[in-house]
């Protein structure tokens, strides 16, 4: 059976923590040993996301460190459940995948309506631990997975005018153009449309297993 490095890809509200757990359920039936890491975790106080811009970074290099720490204790798959929405976000992890012979398996939610997107981050007494991602921010995450979903395929061109290749700022807190971007690294990449959401709960769990068998 193949380690397996699986990298999250989709907009807030898109459903991959729901997606994720399938598969975690699934694995661990099989006897996989299986680690999950998120950034948005080390938001967590108290059941509630406090997101705190200048600790961005910060937190960006603990997950990262974490799933180092997971891939040198040997798990059989490493979870990486960001946004990782262009693929300046997910080298790091792709690049300790492929030095430790891990295969690298993408999940890519196409977002859903807007409004769908924004309802989902709404806090409130049943969802005390929503994101509260605004609208706008929302917005911008929707053009940009378009932006860069080309680039899951590798046999697209990159443009330099279309797909830009970011660094994080850590002092201004933002992220500054350095070049272009490059292909995602893959192995297998399973893309989920939203009206097939529902179904695939079924079935992503052994479609994850049939792919570290072959």
């Amino acid at each position: 059976m193949k380690k397996t490095v699986i990298i999250n890809r989709a907009v807030p509200g898109s459903g991959k923590t729901t997606i994720t757990n399938r598969i975690v359920n699934k694995l661990e039936k099989n006897k996989v040993t299986v680690a999950i890491h998120s950034t948005d975790e080390y938001f967590m106080f108290k059941n509630q996301y406090i997101f705190e811009i200048d600790k961005l970074y910060e937190y960006h290099q603990k997950n990262l460190l974490e799933f180092t720490k997971s891939i040198e204790k040997n798990i059989d798959v490493i979870i990486c459940d960001n946004t990782n929405i262009a693929p300046w976000q997910t080298e790091s992890y792709t690049i300790l995948a492929r030095t430790n012979n891990y295969q690298i398996i993408f999940i890519t939610l196409d977002p859903r309506e807007l409004i769908k997107h924004v309802e989902s981050q709404k806090v409130t007494l049943e969802k005390p631990d929503a994101h509260g991602v605004e609208e706008d921010v929302l917005k911008n995450m929707i053009k940009e997975y378009y932006i860069y979903d080309d680039l899951l395929n590798p046999n697209i061109v990159i443009s330099e005018h279309k797909h830009a290749h970011y660094i994080w700022n850590s002092e201004k807190n933002t992220k500054i153009i350095i070049g272009t971007a490059k292909h995602f690294d893959s192995d297998f990449i399973i893309r989920i449309l939203p009206d097939e959401y529902r179904n695939i709960q079924l079935s992503i769990g052994n479609k994850i297993l049939k792919l570290m068998e072959e």
